[in-house]
């Protein structure tokens, strides 16, 4: 094109230099523009930032990661309205809870070789374990299922298996659904709180939590424990201030070993407390350098903590622990506001070193 402008007469030339001039400026302009707009989108970013504070939340699947969730909204986000309680009846989350841990019984019954005290119940135990859907189109527990229940869990045999249910991987919440069964199963039930804390809904992807205190917004990234959401894992530790990572001590005669993270969580010590205490299955008989008294449960939380304080090769770096329920709400409120105190603490001090 150049070679064509230079053939032509100079005023042309000259006249066509300048158009070309022209709009060269006008695009290096709108550049610019652009330019400016993106870095001052990103300094808007940057200082919407400075007060937010990411943790992300690790375990493995039934460690407690979702029950501490809710029990941060139940703490610092006013809790659950009436409408999202009865959703979780309405899902249906917690009598879906009831029916599988019932099924859960029935087929640990015949692996312990426990039988119904009354054979009557057999007809009962048949329609729980065929049972797909508790619930009729009014959203009310059907009839039917309500009176297996009931008949179920007055029987003896079910009772004696449902307290041998960490012979069979029982989830922890089943005996809580057994005990209130009555005010669960009752027309017109509205999940409470303590429902929700202890009903099992599998976390999928990745659930975010915001909350404030005071001027510090903090965003709780819960993902998946499952073997299959910890892929998804990576994308959450951009910019992320603390880790929580959450055992559940009473997952000590099981398999499935991880390692912690900056805070660690060792969950469930009510559980933890009555296993050592209670159920037989002494901590030595599983972790043989325990060395401690078999009824002894501090020895055998402190022999579990310094397990996992072993595995931090960074002196510089100590892991936090904290001994948590995630069912008992006072528990939680103490032990978060630890940790707020701890991440406000090394937030001063990384400012003061700057």
């Amino acid at each position: 094109m150049l070679c064509c402008v230079n053939i032509l007469p100079v005023p042309l030339q000259m006249c066509m230099g300048m158009c070309l001039h022209q709009d060269i400026t006008e695009d290096a302009k709108k550049a610019k523009l652009q330019s400016s707009k993106i870095e001052q989108d990103l300094f808007e970013q940057a200082r919407s930032e400075i007060n937010v504070f990411k943790i992300l939340i690790l375990g493995a699947a039934e460690s407690g990661k979702s029950t501490l969730i809710k029990q941060i909204k139940i703490i610092h986000s006013h809790g659950f309205s009436k409408q999202e309680l009865i959703s979780f009846k309405v899902h249906p989350a917690v009598l879906d809870n009831l029916l599988t841990s019932m099924k859960f019984v029935l087929r640990g019954m015949g692996m312990l070789r426990i039988n119904l005290a009354n054979k009557k119940n057999k007809i009962h135990a048949r329609s729980i374990l065929s049972c797909s859907q508790c619930m009729g189109d009014d959203q009310e527990l059907l009839p039917f299922v309500a009176h297996a229940f009931c008949a179920l869990w007055a029987d003896l045999g079910v009772r004696a298996a449902a307290s041998r249910g960490y012979e069979f991987e029982l989830n922890d919440s089943a005996l809580y659904f057994f005990e209130n069964m009555s005010r669960i199963i009752a027309p017109n039930y509205v999940p409470t709180e303590r429902d929700v804390l202890r009903v099992r809904v599998r976390t999928c992807g990745i659930i975010e939590t915001q909350f404030q205190v005071n001027d510090v917004i903090f965003r709780l990234y819960d993902v998946g424990g499952q073997r299959s959401e910890r892929r998804k894992w990576l994308r959450c530790f951009d910019c992320i201030q603390a880790v929580l990572f959450i055992v559940a001590m009473s997952s000590y005669d099981m398999s499935l070993p991880e390692e912690p993270t900056v805070i660690l969580f060792l969950n469930k010590t009510d559980l933890f407390q009555k296993k050592i205490l209670h159920s037989g299955r002494h901590l030595r008989l599983y972790i043989s350098s325990f060395k401690g008294a078999d009824a002894d449960v501090d020895a055998a939380a402190h022999h579990i903590t310094a397990m996992f304080s072993a595995c931090n090769s960074r002196a510089d770096q100590p892991v936090f622990h904290h001994y948590t329920t995630a069912t008992d709400t006072a528990n939680v409120r103490v032990v978060f506001q630890m940790i707020m105190d701890q991440i406000f603490r090394q937030n001063l001090a990384a400012a003061q070193l700057l």
